[in-house]
């Protein structure tokens, strides 16, 4: 069972990537999501802080290695995915630096 999750200091420079800098850092092994496991009837999966974290270093090396280019960047998305590939791959744009 995960120990209390740890919560940082708000401030007026808190920002979505740095809510997932701190979360993997500090939350590691606590759930990010948690849904039904369709390969295992009744049970559940679950995807920790860690976890998501990563995957959204991922897409975001895959977007833009190094984070070489402009910040800020237009994206346009059209994407047919389930609900935790859609929030990585918007996690991923906002590491890389686009959001």
């Amino acid at each position: 069972m995960p120990t209390m999750p740890v919560l940082p200091v708000l401030n007026d420079d808190f920002f979505v990537f740095d809510a997932i800098e701190f979360n993997m850092e500090h939350n590691a092994t606590q759930p990010f999501y948690t849904f039904v496991d369709s390969n295992a009837p009744g049970r559940t999966k679950t995807i920790t802080h860690l976890e998501f974290g990563r995957a959204a270093h991922r897409v975001a090396h895959l977007l833009r290695p190094d984070r070489h280019g402009v910040d800020g960047k237009v994206v346009g998305l059209l994407l047919q995915a389930d609900t935790v590939l859609y929030h990585a791959i918007v996690a991923g744009l906002i590491v890389a630096g686009y959001v």
